[in-house]
């Protein structure tokens, strides 16, 4: 196969948007609990800290997480995880039904995030919680003055204020599986009131509201967001991509990211009418605050052991991801919050167990975009052959998935690329428009022979990049890409290139 790459970098349509790198980090069993703060493990550091597990999650470079969850944060009260450790209690997790314990707190989480350079999102228990807990927890985050919270978090050891900024108004409340399920128009009007006494104490914080699900098509979003559209800032929906449903595997996999843009359209779509006919409706966006691929619905719900976390992702299913972090950084308009699940274990980006951690193939393409990108978009035009998905009513989705992106200062194009093509390799012909390259033409390549290949703890490093040096090359060069790879094209350029000032900052 062919695909022509047109690349100018003049064309600068906007900026990433860092949030986009975002990651939900559960309380549960595995995940906040033993996966990342461990305090009787080997490599804990005094904070508790797995210091096996936390580089591998500096490395991603991660700007948000997202805590206490999740359905594990339905029944999370904020007040049995502050003060003296010891005095914490064990409770019953009431979706999942096991005891779980509240040694990792709101100060240790956001101690956490500080020190990692991560904004912290913490989500309200809409289900089991009452507004005058939910209000008293932003009391405790944010509050100056002598109220009795704010007070509470200084008796606890920490004076200054946390000044936490991103909120979530429940987690998925539209779900039989969550509990708390309400209607779209209950929890319009609950989530509007909750929105508007917090942001009258703190005007600053920034309110994230639940617009859906992605199997649950438009209705949720059409109802809440005019409820709520003065008072939050952020619509988010859930989506995960299934392995059956019908249709060819492979191509339903690869379409997966692009149904999950139609839904993100979709919420899209319902603020532009909201900003258009609602009086003083917030500058609203959307967020995604869990989204994956998933291979067994419900996976991994079993507390027992740590060793219970298997490989579970294929290059393959690193595809997918690559291509949708394509997606949030060509829409990073439109998205203003999007957090990965998970970081570790549980659809995890990273598998720990005990006394072994490994990178799943979907960490790769996460750290390939973070590491390897600049903050400017660049419209860049490509012409390759389609494929189709009718089953998911899809049609014309390119082979090739390109996102493009600049680093003004350092002179650099980042040519991130997709090759979807299950078996046929792709010679890529790149043109450059008005600049020249200069050094070594570079591609950072992830690729296996089988597109089927895992990392495990006994092969942790069988999918991973490498570097592949295409030399140096002119304003026209080609590199023949494998089938069913990802890859990040380094281009040096050649003296300044213009940055567009004009551009506002997201």
């Amino acid at each position: 196969m062919k695909a022509y790459v047109k690349i100018d970098p003049e064309r600068q349509t906007g900026r990433v948007n860092p949030r986009i790198f975002g990651h939900l980090l559960a309380r549960r069993p595995g995940v906040a609990d033993r996966g990342l703060h461990y305090p009787e493990h080997p490599t804990a550091d005094p904070y508790g800290i797995r210091q096996d597990v936390e580089p591998l999650i500096r490395a991603v470079k991660p700007t948000v997480f997202r805590w206490p969850g999740g359905c594990t944060g339905t029944s999370y009260h904020w007040m049995d995880g502050v003060g003296p450790v010891e005095a914490r209690p064990n409770k019953i997790d009431l979706h999942f039904g096991w005891e779980a314990n509240h040694r990792f707190g709101t100060n240790e989480f956001l101690a956490w995030c500080r020190r990692m350079g991560a904004e912290p999102l913490l989500n309200f228990a809409m289900g089991t919680g009452t507004f005058d807990e939910a209000f008293a927890w932003v009391e405790y985050c944010n509050g100056t003055g002598n109220t009795p919270n704010a007070k509470l978090r200084r008796q606890h050891g920490f004076e200054k204020p946390w000044d936490v900024q991103l909120w979530q108004l429940g987690n998925e409340m539209y779900g039989e599986w969550e509990i708390g399920q309400t209607t779209a128009a209950s929890y319009g009007e609950t989530a509007r009131e909750w929105a508007k006494a917090i942001r009258r104490f703190d005007p600053r914080v920034q309110i994230v509201a639940v617009g859906g699900i992605l199997r649950t098509n438009l209705d949720w979003a059409r109802t809440v967001v005019p409820k709520v559209a003065p008072y939050v800032d952020l619509i988010t929906f859930h989506a995960f991509w299934l392995p059956f449903g019908g249709g060819d595997p492979w191509y339903r996999l690869m379409a997966s990211p692009n149904d999950v843009e139609r839904m993100l359209e979709g919420i899209a779509s319902e603020i532009r009418v909201a900003r258009a006919y609602i009086p003083n409706c917030r500058d609203l966006r959307v967020a995604i605050t869990e989204w994956n691929g998933m291979h067994v619905l419900h996976q991994h719900m079993k507390e027992s052991d740590m060793e219970q976390f298997e490989p579970t992702y294929r290059l393959q299913d690193a595809l997918a991801n690559a291509t949708f972090w394509n997606i949030l950084k060509r829409r990073s308009q439109q998205v203003g919050l999007a957090t990965t699940a998970q970081i570790v274990n549980v659809e995890g980006h990273i598998m720990v167990h005990e006394r072994v951690v490994w990178r799943e193939p979907i960490y790769w393409p996460l750290y390939m975009q973070v590491n390897y990108g600049g903050p400017m978009l660049l419209d860049t035009w490509v012409d390759v052959d389609a494929f189709s998905m009718p089953e998911m009513k899809l049609e014309g989705l390119p082979y090739l998935d390109v996102t493009t992106t600049l680093d003004p200062e350092q002179s650099r194009v980042f040519c991130s690329l997709v090759n979807r093509h299950p078996t046929e390799g792709m010679l890529v012909q790149f043109a450059l428009t008005d600049c020249e390259p200069t050094g070594v033409v570079t591609a950072h390549l992830l690729y296996h022979d089988d597109p089927e290949a895992k990392n495990g703890p006994d092969q942790p490093d069988n999918v991973r990049p490498r570097d592949v040096v295409l030399g140096p090359m002119g304003k026209r060069f080609e590199w023949e890409m494998p089938p069913h790879s990802y890859a990040v094209v380094e281009i040096p350029l050649r003296g300044s290139v213009y940055s567009n000032k004009s551009i506002n900052p997201l």
